[in-house]
Protein backbone atom coordinates (compact mmCIF):
# COMPACT_ATOMS: atom_id res chain seq x y z
CA UNK A 1 0.00 0.00 0.00
CA UNK A 2 1.32 3.50 -1.48
CA UNK A 3 2.08 5.66 2.08
CA UNK A 4 1.44 9.83 1.42
CA UNK A 5 3.01 12.22 3.40
CA UNK A 6 1.18 14.73 5.40
CA UNK A 7 1.51 18.11 7.13
CA UNK A 8 1.94 16.04 11.06
CA UNK A 9 5.65 16.07 11.20
CA UNK A 10 8.37 15.79 14.11
CA UNK A 11 12.31 16.48 12.84
CA UNK A 12 15.29 14.83 14.22
CA UNK A 13 17.22 17.06 16.26
CA UNK A 14 20.54 18.21 14.72
CA UNK A 15 23.86 19.42 16.56
CA UNK A 16 23.64 23.26 15.98
CA UNK A 17 19.95 22.76 18.77
CA UNK A 18 21.92 20.37 21.43
CA UNK A 19 23.58 22.85 24.49
CA UNK A 20 26.98 21.94 24.67
CA UNK A 21 28.22 20.63 28.06
CA UNK A 22 24.62 20.43 29.66
CA UNK A 23 23.92 18.13 32.31
CA UNK A 24 21.28 15.63 31.05
CA UNK A 25 19.10 12.71 32.20
CA UNK A 26 17.21 10.12 29.76
CA UNK A 27 14.45 7.97 30.78
CA UNK A 28 12.82 5.60 28.11
CA UNK A 29 9.49 3.99 28.09
CA UNK A 30 7.51 4.88 30.65
CA UNK A 31 4.05 3.59 29.00
CA UNK A 32 2.37 6.08 31.10
CA UNK A 33 -1.53 5.08 30.53
CA UNK A 34 -5.01 5.75 31.67
CA UNK A 35 -5.49 4.30 34.91
CA UNK A 36 -7.36 1.13 33.97
CA UNK A 37 -6.34 -2.65 34.24
CA UNK A 38 -4.34 -2.04 30.71
CA UNK A 39 -2.09 0.57 32.54
CA UNK A 40 1.60 -0.48 33.21
CA UNK A 41 2.69 2.00 34.97
CA UNK A 42 2.50 1.84 38.89
CA UNK A 43 5.26 4.60 40.15
CA UNK A 44 4.10 8.07 39.87
CA UNK A 45 5.21 9.18 43.04
CA UNK A 46 8.95 7.34 42.70
CA UNK A 47 8.74 9.20 39.23
CA UNK A 48 7.71 12.62 40.74
CA UNK A 49 10.26 12.26 43.54
CA UNK A 50 12.68 11.74 40.42
CA UNK A 51 11.83 14.84 38.41
CA UNK A 52 11.22 17.17 41.42
CA UNK A 53 14.29 15.92 43.56
CA UNK A 54 16.88 14.41 40.91
CA UNK A 55 16.06 16.35 37.78
CA UNK A 56 14.63 19.84 39.41
CA UNK A 57 17.61 20.01 42.09
CA UNK A 58 19.11 23.49 40.52
CA UNK A 59 21.64 22.30 38.36
CA UNK A 60 20.69 23.00 34.63
CA UNK A 61 19.58 20.18 32.91
CA UNK A 62 18.27 18.72 30.31
CA UNK A 63 15.55 15.51 30.77
CA UNK A 64 15.38 13.50 27.37
CA UNK A 65 11.98 11.16 27.76
CA UNK A 66 13.25 8.72 25.12
CA UNK A 67 10.26 7.35 22.94
CA UNK A 68 7.10 5.53 24.83
CA UNK A 69 6.60 8.14 27.42
CA UNK A 70 2.39 7.46 26.56
CA UNK A 71 0.91 4.75 25.96
CA UNK A 72 -1.75 5.45 23.10
CA UNK A 73 -2.18 2.16 22.23
CA UNK A 74 -3.53 1.36 25.63
CA UNK A 75 -5.51 4.42 26.20
CA UNK A 76 -9.16 3.82 25.57
CA UNK A 77 -11.16 7.04 25.88
CA UNK A 78 -15.30 6.49 25.73
CA UNK A 79 -16.61 6.74 22.34
CA UNK A 80 -13.18 6.50 20.53
CA UNK A 81 -12.50 3.74 18.47
CA UNK A 82 -9.50 2.00 19.03
CA UNK A 83 -8.29 2.25 15.23
CA UNK A 84 -9.45 5.75 15.48
CA UNK A 85 -6.10 7.07 14.00
CA UNK A 86 -7.14 10.87 13.78
CA UNK A 87 -5.45 14.09 15.71
CA UNK A 88 -8.93 14.03 17.82
CA UNK A 89 -8.51 11.02 18.57
CA UNK A 90 -4.59 11.16 19.58
CA UNK A 91 -5.75 14.58 21.79
CA UNK A 92 -8.26 12.68 23.56
CA UNK A 93 -6.02 9.60 24.13
CA UNK A 94 -3.43 11.79 25.61
CA UNK A 95 -5.97 14.16 27.62
CA UNK A 96 -6.85 10.94 29.23
CA UNK A 97 -3.54 10.08 29.87
CA UNK A 98 -2.16 13.04 31.42
CA UNK A 99 -5.49 12.80 34.07
CA UNK A 100 -4.67 9.76 35.25
CA UNK A 101 -1.37 10.78 36.01
CA UNK A 102 -1.60 13.92 37.48
CA UNK A 103 1.82 13.39 39.97
CA UNK A 104 4.58 13.08 36.97
CA UNK A 105 2.48 15.84 35.16
CA UNK A 106 2.82 18.43 38.10
CA UNK A 107 6.28 17.17 38.31
CA UNK A 108 7.49 17.70 35.03
CA UNK A 109 5.74 20.97 35.11
CA UNK A 110 7.98 22.12 38.31
CA UNK A 111 10.83 20.97 36.09
CA UNK A 112 10.14 23.22 32.90
CA UNK A 113 10.11 26.09 34.90
CA UNK A 114 13.16 26.07 36.37
CA UNK A 115 16.02 28.02 34.94
CA UNK A 116 17.97 26.56 32.50
CA UNK A 117 16.18 23.85 32.31
CA UNK A 118 14.75 21.93 28.80
CA UNK A 119 12.57 19.07 28.23
CA UNK A 120 13.04 17.05 25.25
CA UNK A 121 10.07 14.56 24.01
CA UNK A 122 11.34 11.69 22.20
CA UNK A 123 8.63 9.63 19.75
CA UNK A 124 8.18 6.22 20.13
CA UNK A 125 5.92 3.24 18.33
CA UNK A 126 3.44 3.43 21.35
CA UNK A 127 3.27 7.26 21.49
CA UNK A 128 3.87 7.51 17.61
CA UNK A 129 0.27 9.77 17.35
CA UNK A 130 2.48 12.55 19.25
CA UNK A 131 3.55 13.69 15.90
CA UNK A 132 0.47 14.98 15.34
CA UNK A 133 0.03 19.08 16.46
CA UNK A 134 -3.20 18.49 18.66
CA UNK A 135 -0.88 15.80 21.16
CA UNK A 136 1.69 18.31 21.09
CA UNK A 137 -0.54 21.47 22.18
CA UNK A 138 -2.16 19.28 24.65
CA UNK A 139 0.98 18.40 26.32
CA UNK A 140 2.50 22.12 26.18
CA UNK A 141 -1.37 22.82 27.68
CA UNK A 142 -0.83 20.14 30.74
CA UNK A 143 2.89 21.92 31.14
CA UNK A 144 1.79 25.37 31.40
CA UNK A 145 3.92 26.24 28.20
CA UNK A 146 3.04 28.64 24.90
CA UNK A 147 2.76 27.49 21.87
CA UNK A 148 6.05 28.33 20.64
CA UNK A 149 8.04 27.55 24.16
CA UNK A 150 11.22 25.93 23.27
CA UNK A 151 11.75 24.48 26.32
CA UNK A 152 9.93 21.51 25.45
CA UNK A 153 10.48 19.98 21.78
CA UNK A 154 9.63 16.74 20.35
CA UNK A 155 12.01 15.04 18.32
CA UNK A 156 12.68 11.29 16.31
CA UNK A 157 16.53 11.12 16.65
CA UNK A 158 19.04 13.38 18.51
CA UNK A 159 22.44 14.09 17.40
CA UNK A 160 25.04 16.23 18.90
CA UNK A 161 27.38 16.76 21.14
CA UNK A 162 29.19 13.09 20.75
CA UNK A 163 25.82 11.82 21.60
CA UNK A 164 23.39 9.77 18.88
CA UNK A 165 20.02 8.82 20.65
CA UNK A 166 16.87 7.06 19.66
CA UNK A 167 14.37 5.44 20.45
CA UNK A 168 15.16 1.83 19.03
CA UNK A 169 12.04 0.17 17.36
CA UNK A 170 13.67 0.82 13.73
CA UNK A 171 15.51 -2.15 14.44
CA UNK A 172 12.91 -4.32 15.33
CA UNK A 173 10.93 -5.76 12.64
CA UNK A 174 7.43 -5.53 14.42
CA UNK A 175 7.34 -2.27 15.39
CA UNK A 176 9.63 -0.48 12.51
CA UNK A 177 8.07 2.26 10.83
CA UNK A 178 8.66 2.95 7.00
CA UNK A 179 7.93 6.47 7.29
CA UNK A 180 8.89 7.31 10.99
CA UNK A 181 9.13 11.18 10.67
CA UNK A 182 5.71 11.93 11.02
CA UNK A 183 1.96 10.53 9.69
CA UNK A 184 1.47 8.80 6.52
CA UNK A 185 -1.63 8.26 4.96
CA UNK A 186 -2.88 5.75 5.20
CA UNK A 187 -1.33 5.61 9.16
CA UNK A 188 1.05 2.88 9.26
CA UNK A 189 -0.41 0.15 11.65
CA UNK A 190 2.40 -1.81 12.63
CA UNK A 191 2.53 -6.14 13.21
CA UNK A 192 3.34 -4.75 16.74
CA UNK A 193 0.57 -2.71 16.85
CA UNK A 194 -1.94 -4.46 15.80
CA UNK A 195 -0.96 -7.57 18.25
CA UNK A 196 -1.42 -4.64 20.91
CA UNK A 197 -4.95 -3.85 19.92
CA UNK A 198 -5.92 -6.99 18.93
CA UNK A 199 -4.72 -9.56 21.42
CA UNK A 200 -2.75 -8.44 24.30
CA UNK A 201 -5.58 -5.90 25.10
CA UNK A 202 -8.19 -8.61 24.90
CA UNK A 203 -6.26 -11.41 26.64
CA UNK A 204 -5.16 -9.20 29.70
CA UNK A 205 -8.50 -8.34 31.24
CA UNK A 206 -9.11 -12.18 31.71
CA UNK A 207 -9.45 -13.47 34.85
CA UNK A 208 -6.70 -15.66 34.98
CA UNK A 209 -3.43 -15.24 37.28
CA UNK A 210 -1.09 -15.12 33.49
CA UNK A 211 -3.50 -12.43 32.04
CA UNK A 212 -1.55 -9.42 33.38
CA UNK A 213 2.14 -10.82 32.85
CA UNK A 214 1.36 -10.74 28.83
CA UNK A 215 2.39 -6.89 28.45
CA UNK A 216 5.82 -7.57 30.34
CA UNK A 217 7.22 -10.00 27.66
CA UNK A 218 9.56 -8.05 25.28
CA UNK A 219 9.92 -8.53 22.30
CA UNK A 220 6.45 -8.90 21.53
CA UNK A 221 7.64 -12.19 19.10
CA UNK A 222 8.64 -13.91 22.69
CA UNK A 223 5.00 -13.44 24.26
CA UNK A 224 3.99 -17.02 22.08
CA UNK A 225 7.37 -18.68 23.86
CA UNK A 226 5.69 -16.86 27.97
CA UNK A 227 2.36 -18.74 26.95
CA UNK A 228 3.22 -22.09 26.15
CA UNK A 229 6.16 -22.02 28.57
CA UNK A 230 3.86 -21.36 31.67
CA UNK A 231 4.12 -23.93 34.57
CA UNK A 232 0.02 -23.87 34.59
CA UNK A 233 -0.41 -25.06 30.86
CA UNK A 234 -2.11 -28.57 32.58
CA UNK A 235 -4.01 -26.61 33.38
CA UNK A 236 -7.88 -26.75 30.95
CA UNK A 237 -8.75 -23.05 31.45
CA UNK A 238 -4.64 -21.71 31.04
CA UNK A 239 -4.52 -23.85 28.10
CA UNK A 240 -7.68 -22.49 26.33
CA UNK A 241 -6.58 -19.42 27.34
CA UNK A 242 -3.41 -19.93 25.84
CA UNK A 243 -5.06 -21.63 22.63
CA UNK A 244 -7.22 -18.70 22.39
CA UNK A 245 -4.09 -16.33 22.21
CA UNK A 246 -2.17 -18.48 19.46
CA UNK A 247 -5.19 -17.76 17.18
CA UNK A 248 -5.74 -14.15 18.04
CA UNK A 249 -1.57 -13.41 17.60
CA UNK A 250 -1.95 -15.92 14.24
CA UNK A 251 -4.86 -14.27 12.91
CA UNK A 252 -3.52 -10.62 14.04
CA UNK A 253 -0.14 -10.89 12.43
CA UNK A 254 -1.59 -12.32 8.93
CA UNK A 255 -3.63 -9.00 8.73
CA UNK A 256 -0.82 -6.61 8.93
CA UNK A 257 -0.59 -4.86 4.97
CA UNK A 258 2.87 -3.85 3.35
CA UNK A 259 3.08 -0.33 2.91
CA UNK A 260 5.96 1.24 0.18
CA UNK A 261 7.22 4.69 0.48
CA UNK A 262 6.68 6.92 -2.94
CA UNK A 263 10.04 8.22 -3.76
CA UNK A 264 9.90 11.64 -2.37
CA UNK A 265 9.22 10.24 1.05
CA UNK A 266 11.99 10.89 3.30
CA UNK A 267 12.65 9.57 6.48
CA UNK A 268 15.21 6.89 5.64
CA UNK A 269 16.24 4.31 8.19
CA UNK A 270 19.31 4.80 10.18
CA UNK A 271 22.71 4.19 8.22
CA UNK A 272 23.65 0.19 9.19
CA UNK A 273 19.87 -0.92 9.25
CA UNK A 274 19.36 -4.05 6.96
CA UNK A 275 15.75 -4.26 5.53
CA UNK A 276 15.79 -7.44 3.93
CA UNK A 277 17.67 -9.05 7.16
CA UNK A 278 14.61 -7.68 9.30
CA UNK A 279 12.04 -8.57 7.16
CA UNK A 280 13.53 -12.46 7.06
CA UNK A 281 13.83 -12.02 10.73
CA UNK A 282 9.84 -11.30 11.08
CA UNK A 283 9.15 -13.32 8.53
CA UNK A 284 10.67 -16.39 10.47
CA UNK A 285 8.96 -15.44 13.57
CA UNK A 286 5.62 -15.75 12.32
CA UNK A 287 6.50 -18.92 10.92
CA UNK A 288 7.21 -20.19 14.28
CA UNK A 289 4.15 -18.86 15.54
CA UNK A 290 2.03 -20.66 13.53
CA UNK A 291 4.12 -24.23 14.09
CA UNK A 292 4.03 -23.36 17.73
CA UNK A 293 -0.01 -23.30 17.29
CA UNK A 294 -0.84 -25.67 14.81
CA UNK A 295 1.59 -28.22 17.48
CA UNK A 296 -0.81 -27.35 20.54
CA UNK A 297 -4.16 -27.18 18.97
CA UNK A 298 -3.44 -30.75 17.29
CA UNK A 299 -2.66 -32.16 20.71
CA UNK A 300 0.81 -32.11 20.71
CA UNK A 301 0.25 -31.78 24.56
CA UNK A 302 -1.73 -34.46 25.36
CA UNK A 303 0.15 -36.02 28.04
CA UNK A 304 1.87 -34.58 30.89
CA UNK A 305 5.67 -36.13 29.44
CA UNK A 306 4.19 -34.08 26.25
CA UNK A 307 3.27 -30.69 28.13
CA UNK A 308 6.57 -30.66 30.51
CA UNK A 309 8.59 -31.01 26.67
CA UNK A 310 6.72 -28.50 25.25
CA UNK A 311 6.57 -26.07 28.30
CA UNK A 312 11.06 -27.07 28.68
CA UNK A 313 11.28 -25.91 24.80
CA UNK A 314 8.82 -23.07 24.58
CA UNK A 315 11.14 -21.74 28.12
CA UNK A 316 14.53 -21.98 25.96
CA UNK A 317 13.18 -20.54 23.22
CA UNK A 318 12.06 -17.47 24.98
CA UNK A 319 15.78 -16.95 26.41
CA UNK A 320 16.63 -17.40 23.17
CA UNK A 321 13.99 -14.95 21.54
CA UNK A 322 15.07 -12.27 24.30
CA UNK A 323 18.67 -12.56 23.92
CA UNK A 324 18.36 -12.11 20.59
CA UNK A 325 16.28 -8.99 20.22
CA UNK A 326 18.65 -7.75 23.21
CA UNK A 327 21.54 -8.97 20.42
CA UNK A 328 19.92 -7.24 17.40
CA UNK A 329 19.29 -3.36 18.96
CA UNK A 330 23.18 -3.81 20.03
CA UNK A 331 24.34 -4.79 16.85
CA UNK A 332 22.47 -1.81 14.97
CA UNK A 333 23.75 0.78 16.93
CA UNK A 334 27.21 -0.64 16.90
CA UNK A 335 27.07 -0.63 12.60
CA UNK A 336 26.28 2.85 13.57
CA UNK A 337 28.51 3.72 15.43
CA UNK A 338 31.30 2.04 12.91
CA UNK A 339 30.19 4.83 10.26
CA UNK A 340 32.24 7.66 9.21
CA UNK A 341 29.69 10.15 10.42
CA UNK A 342 29.64 8.73 13.81
CA UNK A 343 32.80 7.69 14.07
CA UNK A 344 34.02 10.17 17.05
CA UNK A 345 30.39 9.99 19.06
CA UNK A 346 30.83 8.30 22.25
CA UNK A 347 27.56 7.71 23.35
CA UNK A 348 24.36 5.56 21.80
CA UNK A 349 21.40 5.50 23.23
CA UNK A 350 18.60 3.53 22.80
CA UNK A 351 15.17 2.24 24.73
CA UNK A 352 12.74 0.28 23.27
CA UNK A 353 13.51 -3.57 24.58
CA UNK A 354 12.75 -2.61 28.03
CA UNK A 355 16.18 -4.40 28.82
CA UNK A 356 18.82 -1.94 30.43
CA UNK A 357 21.94 -3.06 29.52
CA UNK A 358 25.90 -1.14 29.30
CA UNK A 359 28.43 -2.32 26.57
CA UNK A 360 31.35 -0.95 25.53
CA UNK A 361 31.81 -0.72 21.45
CA UNK A 362 35.46 0.41 21.49
CA UNK A 363 38.02 1.97 23.59
CA UNK A 364 35.56 5.40 22.90
CA UNK A 365 32.31 4.28 22.13
CA UNK A 366 29.37 2.71 24.68
CA UNK A 367 25.72 1.66 23.80
CA UNK A 368 23.64 2.35 26.55
CA UNK A 369 20.09 1.03 26.76
CA UNK A 370 18.09 2.93 28.98
CA UNK A 371 15.61 0.31 30.29
CA UNK A 372 11.86 1.05 30.78
CA UNK A 373 10.02 2.24 34.59
CA UNK A 374 7.48 -0.62 33.88
CA UNK A 375 7.75 -4.47 35.01
CA UNK A 376 9.52 -6.83 32.79
CA UNK A 377 9.25 -10.64 32.57
CA UNK A 378 12.78 -12.04 31.79
CA UNK A 379 11.35 -15.30 31.77
CA UNK A 380 9.00 -17.86 33.98
CA UNK A 381 11.58 -18.91 36.43
CA UNK A 382 13.17 -15.36 37.24
CA UNK A 383 9.89 -13.24 37.22
CA UNK A 384 11.05 -9.71 36.84
CA UNK A 385 13.66 -7.53 37.11
CA UNK A 386 14.89 -6.38 39.96
CA UNK A 387 16.44 -3.01 39.13
CA UNK A 388 13.47 -1.28 38.65
CA UNK A 389 13.86 2.41 38.13
CA UNK A 390 17.16 2.76 35.39
CA UNK A 391 18.25 6.10 34.04
CA UNK A 392 21.40 7.53 32.36
CA UNK A 393 22.88 10.71 33.66
CA UNK A 394 25.45 12.04 31.10
CA UNK A 395 27.72 14.60 31.99
CA UNK A 396 30.53 16.61 29.78
CA UNK A 397 34.57 16.63 30.65
CA UNK A 398 36.42 19.59 29.53
CA UNK A 399 36.99 18.73 26.31
CA UNK A 400 33.45 18.25 25.86
CA UNK A 401 32.96 14.87 25.35
CA UNK A 402 30.13 13.43 27.14
CA UNK A 403 30.03 10.52 29.99
CA UNK A 404 27.34 8.49 30.76
CA UNK A 405 26.49 6.65 34.20
CA UNK A 406 23.50 4.27 33.76
CA UNK A 407 21.87 4.47 37.49
CA UNK A 408 18.88 3.13 39.47
CA UNK A 409 16.52 5.82 41.71
CA UNK A 410 16.11 4.48 44.74
CA UNK A 411 14.16 7.12 45.86
CA UNK A 412 14.90 10.54 47.84
CA UNK A 413 16.58 8.80 51.05
CA UNK A 414 19.91 7.50 49.01
CA UNK A 415 22.00 8.76 46.02
CA UNK A 416 21.02 6.64 42.93
CA UNK A 417 23.20 3.26 42.80
CA UNK A 418 25.05 2.03 39.11
CA UNK A 419 23.38 -0.27 37.12
CA UNK A 420 24.35 -3.69 37.10
CA UNK A 421 23.88 -5.49 33.87
CA UNK A 422 22.10 -8.81 34.27
CA UNK A 423 23.75 -11.93 33.03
Amino acid sequence: MQLHKTPHVTTALPASAIRPGLRRLVLSDLHLGTGNELDEFSADAELASFVRQYAGSGEPTELILNGDTFEFLQSLPPGIDAYDWTAAAAEQRLALILTSHQQPVAALRFFVQRPGNQLTVMIGNHDFELHYSTAKHRLRSALGLAETDTRLRFATRYEGCGIYLVHGNQFDPWNRFVYFDGIAEPFEVLRGTRVVKDVINQLKVEPLPVAPLLDNVKPISALVWHLLSLPRLRDPAVRRFVVRGLLMIARSTARVRRYLPPPTLVGTPPPGISLPLLRRRGLRRLAQIRSATRRLIRGGVAGDDAVTQLEREAAQKLRSEIRAFRGDTLRALARIARTPAYRDSTLFVCGHTHLAQVVPLSSHQTYINTGTWTDVVLDVDRGRQEQRFPFLEISHDASGAPHGRLLVWHGVEQPPQPWTNSP
